[in-house]
This record gives C-alpha cells, structure tokens and sequence, in this order.
C-alpha cells in the first residue's frame, strides 16, 4: 500500500496532519493537547494505541504498565520533576527500532513518542517510553 491513508487500510490512522510551521510537532499539526501524566496515563491501561512506523505500516499496541519512578529531592532552586514509564505490548515478529514514532489513539488523537524495544515474551514483544516532566 503506497502513500494512501492508513485509515483507508481501517487500522485508525488517518494521512499525517500538516502544521503550521517547522517548528511545530505531530501533536501541534494535530491539534494535541494532551498533557501526559502518571494518573492520566493509568486511565488508558489496557488501551490500543497504534504506531505509524514507516517500515510495517500500522502497528498495534496496548498499554500494560505505569511505573512511577520514586521523586527525589530536587536541589535548592531546582523544578521538581514527575518520571515516570510506560510499557507496551507489540507483536513478537517485527520489533520497531528505538526512535520517535507518530502514535494514535481514539481518546487522545495523535502524538509523538520515543519507544524502546524490551524485552520479547511469548507471543509478544515490550516497548517502554520514559517520561521527566518538569512541575510547576
């Protein structure tokens, strides 16, 4: 299938949005405003998300784990800073290489995220996004 919207394959990608300008990301050129959290993201556990890679088209994953990582103290003057991982669950055959990936999902739309293969399981395969967020 060649250049036509992943949507038109009924995988729920739809052709890439455009934006504004260069400076301007996959969220903005979608009209994204989702703010990532831990919370939020425990909202969507269990949920498809799908990852546009170049290589295999649309690939299906599903969110399986929030991890926290414990806060440490910041230092006098320093933000506070919220980590915190997600895990996915892929397909076994065909594992995405580390690198930014425009993902889609029915709640929150499209985005951007850097993914890093895991481990690979019995009939699946692990991705995991690390989250650093700055608190105000």
């Amino acid at each position: 299938m060649g250049g036509g919207s992943l949507a038109l394959a009924g995988l729920g990608l739809m052709a890439p949005a455009r934006a504004g300008g260069p400076a301007a990301g996959v969220e903005a050129a979608a009209g994204n405003d989702h703010q990532w959290t831990a919370d939020g993201a425990r909202a969507l556990l269990g949920q498809r998300f799908w990852v546009n890679d170049p290589a295999q088209g649309a690939v299906a994953l599903t969110l399986e784990t929030v991890r926290e990582l414990p806060a440490r103290a910041a230092a006098a003057g320093a933000p506070a800073i919220a980590q915190f991982l997600l895990y996915f669950a892929g397909p076994a055959g065909g594992a995405l290489a580390a690198g930014n990936y425009e993902m889609d999902h029915d709640q929150i739309g499209r985005f951007a995220l850097y993914l890093i293969p895991g481990e690979k399981r019995t009939g699946s395969r692990l991705y995991r996004a690390e989250f650093s967020l700055l608190l105000a």
